[in-house]
């Protein structure tokens, strides 16, 4: 069994016993007894039989494994591997899994009676989980169950990822992908599953790819690790219940987002998260705003970034996907200059900045529509980071989930000096697309005040 990660406290993880389950006297199937399954082979998705042989029963599962599997790996390797899985789900994966998303009954009850959970190690190259199981129908297995690539480095690791959406699923049929994937990634942690840094092996990917929308699905590696971190962030600032209460909420994406948040007591706009989030993996920095920009259980800031030496500086031609963000490290910045940024033409100017002067650090944030300005005044300032992203003027519909989301180009000028007066005549003037420009400034300081078939498949990237 992995070790739980060790920072788990009371006050951040707020565990709570498993929700307790009615064990049947004895199994209902025997080890060794052959059944064929329906699966999707993803890459035609089309349906097959596959043909596969009971290794392992546990308390909580029933441990299959493709024939095709065993033949390639061996008899004895595959009843060693199936026993492993078989322990660590009854042991490990069953309880962090049930304690993090509910009872995997959900509102479709048990599909067939018996409680275990089939888990199919497959010959296909990818893991996944299909609602369609669950419900009578023409490929349904009618058992609660999840397919496993016996290729993937970690198999336990995934059975927790895809145990996590069997759970949700139950619960909620039509949610969208930034917000089914984040919690599910988040399972592999809370199970114990990710290395000492608290790290998917997909954060990495979005940390040095920050443009990557974070509402928009495109099924890569980015997608996920962005979601994870979205996922640690609410887990961190509004706690782990938080993430419970996220599965019974009928409203779906962002609005389902503000929805929870508002039962819980929160005022904050999901435009409002993501800058914060954006600035959290920006300066990850303790202590300061009540850790309102940081991640404290993890060490991740972004890599993508551009160190600005001098002012002036002009991007005349910045691509961003809607709810992406570039990053700009002013690294000798004066203790008063200004951030201008047009309006993307189907969104509004997001900016953050977050700077350190002798006074520690603060943060500014702006979204409008038109183009925005935001004046920046401190004492000594010695390091400062703006960051410029493409919202919507108003909460993304539960409907968006596919796809890489709209792109737009955004002009962003940085110059010393916040008044009016003190601009400087760009070395070429802003296109902006869109009729109508505003001008803002003076923000006051923060810190002073997925799915082929949407209910039936759960499609998936290998995990590493």
């Amino acid at each position: 069994m992995q070790p739980l990660p060790t920072h788990f406290t009371p006050e951040r993880h707020d565990s709570k016993p498993s929700p307790t389950q009615s064990i049947p006297l004895s199994p209902a199937q025997e080890i060794g007894d052959n059944r064929s399954f329906w699966a999707l082979n993803l890459d035609t998705m089309e349906y097959y039989i596959a043909d596969a042989y009971l290794l392992a029963i546990g308390n909580l599962c029933y441990i299959y494994f493709e024939d095709l599997v065993i033949s390639i790996i061996g008899e004895e390797e595959a009843n060693a591997r199936a026993e492993t899985y078989r322990d660590e789900f009854d042991t490990n994966i069953y309880s962090r899994v049930t304690d993090l998303a509910g009872n995997p009954n959900g509102t479709l009850g048990d599909a067939d009676g018996d409680p275990r959970v089939y888990i199919l190690i497959a010959e296909h190259r990818q893991s996944y989980y299909r609602q369609l199981n669950e419900v009578p129908g023409e490929y349904s297995n009618l058992c609660e169950m999840v397919y496993i690539c016996y290729r993937t480095s970690n198999p336990v690791r995934t059975i927790a990822h895809e145990f996590h959406h069997l759970v949700w699923f139950n619960y909620e049929f039509d949610e969208v992908h930034f917000i089914l994937e984040g919690p599910a990634e988040y399972a592999m942690y809370y199970s114990g599953y990710v290395p000492a840094n608290n790290w998917t092996v997909r954060v990495q990917n979005f940390l040095e790819d920050i443009d990557d929308s974070l509402i928009y699905f495109e099924v890569e590696a980015q997608d996920y690790g962005t979601c994870y971190l979205f996922a640690f962030y609410l887990a961190e600032q509004y706690g782990v219940q938080f993430l419970r209460d996220m599965v019974q909420h009928g409203d779906d994406g962002a609005v389902g987002l503000e929805t929870a948040l508002d039962a819980a007591g929160y005022n904050i706009s999901f435009n409002e998260l993501y800058l914060d989030w954006m600035t959290a993996l920006t300066i990850d920095e303790q202590g300061f705003a009540d850790d309102r920009y940081c991640l404290r259980d993890m060490d991740a800031t972004i890599q993508d970034f551009t160190t600005i030496e001098s002012l002036p500086y002009q991007d005349d031609s910045l691509p961003l996907y809607c709810y992406g963000s570039k990053v700009y490290q002013l690294t000798s910045p004066p203790d008063r200059f200004s951030i201008e940024m047009s309006q993307p033409a189907d969104g509004v100017a997001g900016i953050s900045v977050a700077y350190r002067d002798l006074h520690g650090w603060h943060v500014q944030q702006v979204q409008k529509e038109g183009r925005a300005i935001m004046n920046v005044t401190g004492e000594s300032i010695d390091t400062a980071h703006v960051i410029a992203s493409h919202l919507f003027s108003e909460t993304p519909a539960g409907d968006i989930d596919f796809g890489s989301g709209p792109q737009e180009t955004v002009q962003v000028f940085m110059y010393e000096g916040n008044e009016t007066t003190d601009t400087p005549t760009p070395t070429t003037p802003p296109v902006n697309n869109s009729p109508a420009l505003l001008i803002i400034a003076g923000a006051m300081p923060i810190s002073a005040t997925i799915i082929v078939f949407v209910l039936m498949l759960r499609k998936k990237r290998e995990p590493l």
